[in-house]
């Protein structure tokens, strides 16, 4: 039995169509961070757990990124699950108490993220049954291409109503959610009256569906679908709310953009190395007693030199305002290699703190910034570099936490 103390989710501001899509500067990894900073503001987690099948890296982890940008200590213990929707409930049901579940999606089917926290109390989540069968009716292998193979009879008979029967699901009982096939699939074996449903083949769809059954106050089976492998729990309301925390802005078409030919900036691994705990755990050095040298937080974090000429190498970290305003702002139209362009850059005034800091801008299309307009401090994928991602943070203009969906 878990219980969820706290949901957070995220879906990116950009859609083509009808279809919300991951913006230039995102990936799996930066969906993840934001959906987890929902759901774990005040970073209490001790344990990590992202589920994913389009992980940014294979070999080298994604760990220290992911515990950096969410502001927990380096010795979190992280485990990185490849899998879908039914590896991400069985993530849940199995996590001991502060544990922070995140499921991330970056594919041409699904661009979003969701994540659970556990606790002490807040909605049930109790596990039921789980059955893993084959039925690659779509695979990708070694080599990224996706393979699929339509038949939506055989995905319905097969795939779905013949594994319900194996696990004794099959009847009238409360259905709150069901993703990764569509609610037809399964409206013959289930009381289908008050469920919420997501036919995309996800990870992070069962948390998304799970914040909007506790939200509606729907009890019942939990159903993640991936082809013919099914994971079911049950879903029950507790005395004490679930904080649901939801970082979805309305959607706006993704902009055009192009990225000139040549060859970009090659990585300096000693140089990413040095730059790393500065750039994504969002700290400034901050001298005390020191003389001759001001206590105003110093970003990125250096040494300086005191009244008598000696480098102060003493000083302590201090996390920096994740909010701002623009202090002034360009725009760059000029393309340029590994940069989608135009791209807008801000210098942006952090609330409460005297830092101005250079960010580039992501959320709105380039030109939309304007001087004085308040918004949020957010990870990014500031760049590939010779393969390896490189990530910084990004200043989204508007975005605020009035404008979330509540």
């Amino acid at each position: 039995m878990t219980r969820v103390f706290s949901v957070g989710t995220y879906l990116p501001p950009w859609a083509v169509r009808d279809r919300r899509v991951k913006g230039p500067d995102e990936d799996a990894l930066t969906m993840a961070v934001a959906a987890g900073r929902a759901a774990d503001p005040g970073a209490t987690a001790q344990r990590v757990v992202l589920v994913s099948r389009d992980f940014p890296l294979l070999e080298g982890g994604n760990g220290a990124v992911l515990l950096a940008a969410l502001s927990l200590p380096a010795d979190t213990a992280v485990t990185e699950v490849l899998g879908g929707a039914p590896a991400v409930l069985d993530q849940i049901v199995s996590a001991g108490e502060r544990t922070l579940v995140i499921a991330a999606d970056d594919n041409d089917l699904a661009a979003g993220a969701g994540a659970v926290l556990t606790g002490d109390d807040g909605a049930i989540v109790t596990p039921l049954a789980r059955q893993t069968r084959s039925l690659p009716l779509i695979a990708r292998g070694a080599d990224g291409a996706r393979h699929a193979y339509v038949d939506p009879r055989l995905q319905r008979e097969v795939g779905v109503r013949s594994t319900l029967t194996r696990l004794g699901l099959t009847g009238t009982p409360t259905l709150a959610a069901v993703t990764g096939v569509p609610l037809a699939h399964v409206a013959g074996d289930f009381d289908t009256t008050h469920a919420v449903a997501d036919s995309a083949v996800s990870s992070a769809a069962i948390i998304l569906l799970l914040a909007d059954a506790i939200e509606a106050g729907i009890e019942g089976l939990l159903l993640a679908v991936e082809q013919s492998s099914i994971s079911a729990a049950n879903l029950a309301s507790a005395e004490t709310a679930t904080r649901i925390a939801r970082d979805e802005f309305p959607a706006q078409e993704l902009p055009k953009a192009r990225v000139a030919d040549g060859v970009g900036i090659p990585i300096s691994m000693p140089a990413y190395a040095r730059a790393f705990e500065p750039k994504i755990r969002w700290e400034a050095a901050v001298f005390e007693d020191s003389p001759g040298i001001d206590a105003a937080p110093q970003f990125p974090p250096r040494l300086r030199v005191d009244n008598a000429g000696r480098l102060a190498t003493e000083y302590r970290l201090k996390p920096l305002p994740r909010t701002g305003t623009v202090y002034t702002h360009t725009t760059v139209r000029i393309p340029v290699p590994d940069l989608p362009s135009p791209y807008s850059l801000a210098v942006v005034q952090l609330d409460d703190s005297p830092v101005r800091v250079l960010l580039k801008v992501t959320g709105v299309p380039a030109g939309e910034a304007t001087i004085g307009q308040p918004g949020s401090v957010v990870l990014r994928r500031i760049a590939i570099r010779a393969g390896i991602p490189d990530y910084g943070y990004a200043f989204w203009p508007g975005r605020t936490l009035e404008g979330a969906a509540a």
